[in-house]
């Protein structure tokens, strides 16, 4: 999926893997990008990669009550792949279990995961899977369970990567100021999309921020 993302201005959404003995996988992703054509390329690089033996189309609504997906188009996907590609395993055989989708995005996989080892333990099973594996392992935060959260932060880490570059820019750019200091055009021109696109995606964060969604 990384293979992709360099490609394609698509992300992908990792829900669950299932790796037989043969080294044979099976994941549900959820493909996103802010046009069907996006997606659609997107579709025919993963087909065509050579890792990937077989797409399969899941049905639309098959899922009631999900939660929301970043990007204004999505399709979900059933691939059957070469699992010994992936780091999965590396953190499900030290104990570490999915929180939240895995998100792959520009070169860079995002990744929450629970575990009740201690914070030396975590750290030291990370640079065990650093070295297994030669991977790049940048840690954002481990947060206890039961931490009260800040009343003053703002939930950025529930945002996509494109949601949370938006709302950020439009912050710092006085967006919300008044009176505005830069309008959507403005801002949608200096990020090479439509004024709509942008809309959608600051709605978006917006309504995740104020706990809307």
């Amino acid at each position: 999926m990384l293979d992709v993302t360099t490609q394609v201005d698509v992300g992908f959404l990792g829900y669950a893997i299932y790796t037989r003995e043969s080294g044979r996988a099976s994941t549900h992703y959820t493909v996103y990008g802010d046009e069907q054509d996006t997606i659609a390329e997107g579709l025919s690089v993963v087909r065509n990669h050579p890792a990937v033996y077989s797409v399969s189309g899941m049905t639309h609504g098959y899922r009631h009550g999900r939660a929301p997906t970043p990007g204004n188009a999505t399709r979900d996907l059933l691939v059957e792949h070469d699992g010994k590609t992936q780091i999965s395993d590396a953190f499900t055989s030290r104990g570490f279990v999915y929180g939240a989708p895995v998100d792959a995005f520009g070169k860079t996989e995002h990744w929450t995961v629970l575990s009740n080892a201690t914070r030396e333990t975590i750290r030291s099973l990370l640079d065990e899977i650093r070295d297994e594996r030669d991977a790049e392992i940048v840690v954002k935060s481990i947060t206890s369970a039961s931490r009260t959260e800040d009343s003053n932060s703002l939930p950025l880490d529930g945002l996509s990567h494109r949601q949370r570059e938006i709302f950020q820019l439009a912050r710092k750019r006085g967006y919300y100021q008044h009176p505005k200091a830069i309008t959507a055009g403005e801002l949608a021109t200096e990020l090479s999309i439509t004024t709509s696109t942008f809309h959608e995606h600051l709605h978006k964060a917006e309504a995740r921020v104020l706990d809307l969604s």
